[in-house]
């Protein structure tokens, strides 16, 4: 009995955890923009590259940081002389009683040779060192200042795909609106046609309307797939899944009003390109200096202690064979002479280098301000549009009632009203593309300025 009180206890719980989990998906499958934002550099595969080449620019730094640190290898050898080599002297210097020119034969050294040891170097001041850490540290900060750069793209192409899909299911929406006006207009005047107050074009005028809407509205539902895929691919989002957007036009478009000045000053200094200039100007000065460096002497200390027997039997693993030590302390100091002018004309190189990427900041600084100019530009014209199509909208939706009004009325004609009608579908879908256009200027306005 008890054990059943349990099974049925634990199978409430469990059924409410798997509601729990399914709201709690159900709730993240509904993302404002900002949200797509921020799942999208958790999640993009070019944003994840970017953090992990800036992990391993972190350990390049700790790679080349070791380099000056001390530096221990073992070494242990051992040699069987197939033949020992000999060693011919001449015996009278030993021996004055043997005539000279006596030629003795001394074996250089016995059958079986090991040895074993440990050196331990360390630098102790080397220019080509100091340097190459400094470029380490300069290369760490420019994968840093590469995934911020991705992470600007990746927003820039969110934010694009974010307005198309919204701007589009409000498009969807107005046509589905057109549809049911314009089914109802058909039903009433076949009806009208059936009792004879009206001519059978008048009908088909209407039907060629209708059906032309619903072709309309079938491809930009076709089309909002394809645009929500992309957004889906950008966020790295799972292609297979639902996602709803929960920002809508009004709100995107509430946040784009605004004129700018074209001829303001912006602050370059913390845009994202000038700060990638400074560094690759940093890194070709460090570059320069390394050259440089190459024709400083060096220093280095070197500690060895070695062991090492011989026999003419193999006996290294016998206890009672005997090993002699020997250690060694020493400096080496080397003095660069003269490099076949290779190291002046590397040097000269590297300064040209420097001057380029001198060059490429000032072009970049320039290349910033008159991308800000175009892109204001661009803007303002496009906020300007969007005011005229909403003053378009309200225009045509009172001509297309007007027109309603008189063709039920009998007093206008099918042709008129289908005029009418197109020019209300041409402003909607006027709106709709100054509302895209005025959110996708904006989005590449703040991109120019460094506050994306």
């Amino acid at each position: 009995m008890d054990r059943k009180r349990i099974t049925a206890k634990k199978l409430k719980i469990g059924i409410a955890a798997a509601f729990m989990i399914s709201g709690f998906l159900q709730a993240q499958q509904s993302f404002t923009v900002e949200q797509t934002l921020d799942y999208a550099v958790a999640n993009n595969v070019n944003v994840k590259k970017a953090r992990i080449d800036q992990e391993i620019a972190s350990q390049k730094v700790k790679e080349t940081t070791g380099i000056g640190l001390p530096q221990i290898d073992g070494q242990a050898k051992y040699n069987y002389y197939l033949k020992t080599p000999v060693m011919l002297i001449d015996a009278s210097v030993f021996n004055p009683s043997v005539p000279a020119g006596t030629i003795q034969e001394f074996p250089q050294g016995l059958k079986h040779n090991t040895n074993a040891g440990v050196t331990l170097t360390q630098i102790l001041f080397n220019g080509s060192y100091l340097v190459g850490l400094k470029s380490a540290k300069a290369y760490k900060e420019t994968a840093a200042l590469t995934k911020e750069k991705t992470e600007i793209t990746v927003k820039e192409g969110i934010m694009m795909a974010y307005a198309a899909v919204i701007v589009t299911d409000e498009n969807i929406n107005t046509l589905e609106e057109n549809i049911k006006v314009a089914e109802k207009t058909l039903n009433d005047t076949r009806e009208t046609y059936r009792v004879g107050l009206t001519e059978e074009q008048n009908v088909e005028q209407l039907e060629y309307s209708y059906k032309n809407l619903q072709t309309n509205r079938d491809n930009l539902v076709r089309t909002r797939t394809k645009l929500l895929m992309t957004l889906k691919y950008l966020m790295g989002y799972p292609l297979d899944q639902n996602l709803e957007l929960a920002t809508t036009i009004d709100e995107m478009v509430e946040k784009n009003q605004v004129l700018v000045d074209q001829n303001a000053n912006i602050d370059l200094s913390n845009h994202i390109d000038i700060r990638l200039r400074n560094n690759a100007l940093k890194v070709s000065e460090l570059q320069l200096r390394y050259q440089k460096s190459k024709s400083l002497p060096s220093l280095s200390g070197v500690a060895n202690y070695g062991i090492n027997t011989g026999s003419n039997q193999f006996n290294v693993f016998d206890t009672k064979t005997r090993w002699f030590d020997s250690s060694i302390l020493g400096l080496q100091l080397d003095i660069p002479i003269f490099s076949g002018l290779q190291r002046h004309w590397q040097t000269q190189q590297a300064k040209l280098d420097v001057q380029k990427a001198q060059l490429d900041k000032e072009d970049t600084e320039r290349s910033i301000k008159r991308d800000y100019y175009e892109r204001s530009v661009e803007y303002n014209n496009a906020f300007e549009s969007y005011k005229t199509a909403q003053e378009l909208i309200k225009l045509s939706t009172n001509i297309y009632r007007k027109e309603q009004i008189k063709f039920k009325e009998g007093l206008g004609s099918s042709f008129d009203l289908q005029n009418s009608e197109s020019q209300l579908y041409n402003s909607q879908s006027q709106l709709y593309e100054s509302a895209i256009n005025l959110i996708q200027t904006k989005v590449a306005l703040d991109k120019s300025k460094g506050e994306l």
